[in-house]
Parts: structure tokens; sequence; C-alpha cells
């Protein structure tokens, strides 16, 4: 049976979070945390799956900073439930490349084990941002048709 996070704990992740400092993140996680950001990777490279908290430092410290600066991350809804929360907000950062401005809504989903974070993921607004990443609109009327076998069902 799960432990139920407080929502002190939940809070006081998403301050670090929210700093960026990596020492403060590194805190909250556990050893063998698992850390997903959703989206296509080749347009948008700060995404990807890190596990390990040293992988997840690595990605606060040397990843992310090549690519973009963090402006503002803004808390629109956070809930807690059992050992996971849910935020949903905003994420405003620089991209290094063009010196634009990235805006774009993201929600996140942690599991939390003993107090520290096991498990994360971010599901981003993935087309708004990669519009914004490439800088230019997706022209889905151009994108060639999937064949009939690209698409898989599991039962």
């Amino acid at each position: 049976m799960t432990e139920p996070v407080s929502r002190a704990t939940v809070e006081a992740f998403y301050s670090a979070y929210t700093s960026r400092d990596p020492h403060r993140i590194g805190a909250m996680l556990d050893d063998a945390v698992e850390w997903h950001v959703t989206g296509p990777c080749e347009a948008i490279s700060v995404c990807g799956v890190w596990r390990g908290k040293d992988a997840v430092i690595e990605r606060f410290t040397k990843v992310v900073p090549q690519i973009l600066t963090v402006k503002g991350i803004r808390i629109d809804h956070l809930l807690v439930d059992g050992d996971s929360s849910a935020m949903f907000g905003r994420i405003t950062s620089l991209l290094h490349a063009t010196d634009r401005v990235i805006a774009h809504g993201f929600a996140q989903i942690a599991r939390y084990r003993n107090g520290k974070v096991v498990y994360f993921s971010v599901i981003n607004d993935s087309f708004d941002a990669a519009e914004q990443f490439l800088g230019h609109r997706l022209n889905l009327h151009e994108t060639p048709a999937l064949a009939e076998s690209a698409f898989v069902v599991a039962v």
C-alpha cells in the first residue's frame, strides 16, 4: 500500500521546481526517479526521458540551460491525491538560439515515495510549443498522410 503525500511536501517540491535550483530540486528527488517530458524531441529539444537523480540534476544544470532560460512558471491548479499530485499551469522561457520567448500550457503528474518524487511526467501543449520553438505555424495540410499500417491497436 502506498503512503499518502502531504500537501506541504508537494508544495515544497513545486517551490524547488519553480526556483530552477538543481540542489533544491535534487533534495526532493528519489534516487531512482523517472523524469518524462513529453513532446516531439526533434522540435522541442528539452523533451525526453531521464532516469535517476543524477540524470535529472544534469538535465537542470547542463541540458536545459544550453537550450533555454525559464523566465516563469505559473501554477494555475495543484491537486494532491494519495501518493500523487497533478499541476496545471503555464511556462515562459527564452529560447537561446533565436532569443524568442516561448510560452505554453502544460500539465504535470508526480508520484511520491517517502516524501520524495519517484515519478514525474510533463505533458506539454506540444503543438503550440513546437510551433514556437520552430518559429512558424505548422501546416497540417502539407503533412503527408500516414499509412494505415502506422497505427497499431493493442487489444
